[in-house]
């Protein structure tokens, strides 16, 4: 490969690393957010979901208009505008501002990730495409997972407006890189004819979908929002499919649906994005909720899988050009499958080398999978539909993320909630049966109890002030003789009151701990849907070229 191709791949891989990095970056800088700004969580929350929610939404579109009207000219105008709106991203002065340009990020965003693989696949030779494919895969996995790392750092070291800045001179450097090497490539069999209604039936059914997803766990699965949200997904998605069968024209060709290999590895994708919510965002949840890790340590620790996860991309992309990706992916998936089920028995005394080996062993399935996968999606697909297909696979992973997300945190809430009332009453039980605080400092301790919020523990700063002040009262009225065996009564109750206190987190961390060990476990049965999926998700090439070669001689 001459300097040239390597010039454009790793702009590409520039581009697709700023993109993606993006979509977790800004999660470790949300409480210095909120703070700057003043505002509530609620709101700000939206700094993540309004980026993730227009990327997702704009995929498919972004690639239509790629293939008509030229990959290259949407590549360079989406870094553009990624570029400028992570400028005036850290240059809000208000929390609106800030959300109108991370929603327009993430539609830049969606510019730039389908069209980096069709264009990479055009420049190599048919050879070196599984291998391509396992390079994408490995930055892809490795920007969304650095992306906290390196935001946890940015912000701790600056402010929360240097992880958008950062993004500036990487853009300038990719758009001057495009602009000299890269060759303008497009789908020479579509028209120029905007499909407008598949566009808008499509962009309306993906936005309430994954809005939907975005805030079932706030209003309920069964509230009348998000039920009208389904609803209104579900409509416009069979109006979508109806435009689509019957135009001259269409933004996606149905036939393409028909491909047993790029439908059954979308699949295999779909599930892969929801089964990486366990690996990222709930085990970041268990390390700084349970096992008292600052999120910088959470990021770092949680990067092992990134890392990992390179390596057997690269490799098992390169390996699925001449096997097929079959047994890459359904292996991969297994593993996917048995980490996820053994993130479960992760408790929050465990080792950190214990929570990275099993990071480690999901990177490197997830490695068997991506590459894999992706290749046998557009491996049957006509060379100029790629684009389209591209667009097509990282709707349905950013999907997936979406729906994990969703389904995940109602389950662990639930659950949270359900076990954190069982410690309530067994930490009652125990006060109740304390033989050395006083009937006042077992009332003081039981209120707290009751009235901690949510999964917050019960503290005892109000008892200990509550006994200190008790004792001077008393104190004041004890004659000289009787003050020291006062003092020392009082003592005990004050040492027992921080074990009592010691007691209680072990006991709330414990029913904690199991609402995140039957998250895990519901969440590896989920994987296990990619398995099945996985099995039918290629044919052999070699098999494949002597099948054809047969058809060709009859």
């Amino acid at each position: 490969m001459d300097c040239k191709k390597i010039i454009v791949l790793i702009t590409l891989l520039l581009g697709t690393f700023i993109a993606l990095m993006d979509t977790t970056i800004v999660n470790i800088a949300i409480p210095e957010i909120l703070d700057y700004f003043s505002c509530s969580l609620s709101v700000v929350s939206w700094v993540t979901t309004g980026y993730n929610l227009s990327f997702a939404v704009l995929l498919i579109t972004a690639s239509r208009l790629a293939d008509q009207f030229g990959r290259k000219k949407i590549f360079i105008f989406g870094i553009i505008l990624f570029t400028i709106t992570s400028l005036l991203a850290g240059m809000s002065q208000s929390i609106e501002t800030l959300l109108l340009f991370r929603a327009i990020q993430g539609a830049s965003a969606a510019c730039i990730v389908p069209v980096t693989m069709p264009i990479a696949l055009d420049i190599v030779p048919k050879e070196k495409k599984g291998l391509i494919i396992g390079i994408w895969g490995a930055f892809s996995g490795l920007a969304a997972a650095l992306g906290p790392l390196l935001g946890g750092v940015l912000t701790d070291k600056i402010n929360w407006q240097s992880i958008f800045y950062i993004n500036i001179p990487i853009g300038i450097l990719t758009v001057i890189l495009a602009i000299i090497f890269m060759k303008e490539t497009c789908d020479k069999t579509a028209s120029k004819r905007i499909d407008f209604l598949g566009m808008i039936t499509l962009s309306i059914a993906l936005f309430c979908l994954t809005f939907a997803f975005a805030k079932a766990a706030d209003k309920g699965w069964t509230s009348p929002y998000i039920l009208t949200l389904f609803a209104v997904s579900f409509i416009f998605i069979i109006g979508f499919l109806f435009i689509e069968s019957k135009t001259s024209e269409p933004m996606v060709q149905l036939k393409l649906l028909k491909i047993r290999t790029f439908s059954f590895s979308s699949l295999t994708l779909f599930i892969v994005g929801l089964g990486l919510t366990s690996g990222t965002l709930l085990i970041t949840l268990l390390l700084t909720s349970l096992m008292e890790k600052s999120e910088l340590e959470a990021g770092l620790i949680v990067s092992s899988l990134a890392f990992s996860s390179m390596i057997t991309s690269i490799i098992s992309g390169k390996f699925s050009d001449r096997y097929g990706g079959t047994w890459f992916s359904t292996v991969g998936m297994i593993g996917l499958m048995m980490t996820t089920y053994l993130y479960g028995n992760v408790h929050f005394d465990s080792s950190v080398s214990e929570v990275i080996i099993l990071l480690c062993a999901t990177g490197l399935s997830l490695g068997l999978i991506m590459g894999p996968a992706m290749g046998s999606a557009i491996r049957q697909v006509p060379n100029e539909k790629v684009g389209i297909a591209s667009g097509i696979i990282n709707m349905m992973r950013s999907v997936g993320q979406a729906l994990g997300i969703a389904i995940l945190t109602t389950i662990l809430s639930t659950n949270m909630t359900n076990n954190v009332e069982i410690a309530k009453k067994e930490a009652i039980q125990m006060v109740e049966q304390n033989t050395v605080f006083d009937d006042n400092a077992k009332k003081e301790i039981i209120h707290n109890i009751q009235t901690a919020n949510g999964t917050s523990q019960p503290k005892n700063n109000e008892l200990l002030k509550q006994i200190d002040k008790k004792e001077k009262e008393i104190l004041a009225n004890t004659p000289d003789a009787y003050k020291e065996k006062v003092k020392q009564s009082f003592q005990k109750q004050k040492e027992e009151a921080m074990i009592v206190k010691d007691k209680i987190a072990h006991l709330y961390k414990k029913h904690v701990n199991t609402s995140f060990s039957y998250t895990f476990k519901f969440a590896s049965w989920i994987v296990a849907l990619g398995v099945l999926f996985a099995l039918f998700s290629d044919v052999n090439p070699r098999k494949q070229a002597i099948r054809n070669q047969k058809l060709h001689v009859h």
